[in-house]
């Protein structure tokens, strides 16, 4: 649902203004049932990684609060499964697949052709330079939140430039595999934040607690390995700027 938000996001400045409307209207309906997707997701996620942390307790009381906690958290995403599925429900009878497909299959302005070698040129610059941004920022204090952003921003970037390879095979650029590793572990990263603050407060001297937070030092670290390396591709600022057509590259 990310990859088509980023496709609708470019097809709706190919049209006509009032189609775009129209077309910014689908991706926010699309944005809200992405939302539900990754809540149900992070749940999981947090099911599964107590599931693997799951040390010898000795304490009964310590255990038995552990399995109440895990009874809720699955009874919390049984439900959430039940909301996804009836809002799936709902915005597959209000059509909005359907209409979808529909703007999919309009014809778009005159200069779409001319114009879109140019935004997609654009869409790349502009990705890079919010990763840079979010590089520097995660450089300077790599807080969760910041971890997080650069990610996002990661994500983001590969996600357009697969668009663009698709478009036009010849103008895309790779993304470096730096990236790739990257946007993994600061992944991995996140989903030991969600599954920490997830626990109840009783729970955070606990077993569990501790094997998740010796898992969050160990990929953190390795992540801030890759951040650094990250650095090492930032491209040089003393360079002359680069053409309207063509999309900086990462050294």
């Amino acid at each position: 649902m990310r990859r088509l938000r980023v496709g609708l996001d470019v097809w709706g400045r190919l049209l006509s203004v009032k189609r775009r409307e129209t077309v910014q209207t689908l991706a926010r309906r699309l944005k809200r049932l992405a939302r539900l997707v990754g809540q149900v997701r992070d749940r999981d996620v947090v099911l599964e990684l107590l599931e693997r942390s799951r040390p010898q307790v000795a304490d009964p009381v310590e255990a038995q609060r552990f399995h109440q906690f895990w009874g809720r958290l699955r009874d919390d995403s049984r439900t959430g499964r039940e909301l996804l599925r009836a809002f799936l429900r709902t915005e597959r009878d209000a059509g909005l697949f359907r209409y979808i497909g529909d703007t999919l299959r309009l014809r778009p302005r005159p200069t779409a052709t001319t114009d879109l070698s140019r935004l997609m040129a654009l869409e790349n610059r502009t990705h890079d330079e919010k990763v840079r941004r979010a590089h520097r920022r995660a450089s300077r204090r790599p807080s969760s939140n910041r971890l997080h952003r650069l990610r996002i921003r990661l994500r983001q970037l590969r996600h357009v430039s697969d668009l663009t390879r698709t478009i036009e095979p010849r103008a895309a650029h790779p993304i470096p595999v730096v990236f790739r590793r990257l946007q993994d572990r600061l992944g991995r990263l996140h989903d030991l934040d969600v599954a920490l603050a997830t626990l109840d407060p009783e729970l955070d001297s606990s077993p569990w607690a501790s094997d998740l937070r010796k898992i969050r030092r160990r990929v953190r670290t390795a992540a801030r390995t890759e951040l650094q390396h990250l650095g090492s591709l930032a491209p040089d600022r003393s360079a002359p700027p680069k053409s309207a057509g063509r999309r900086p590259t990462w050294r």
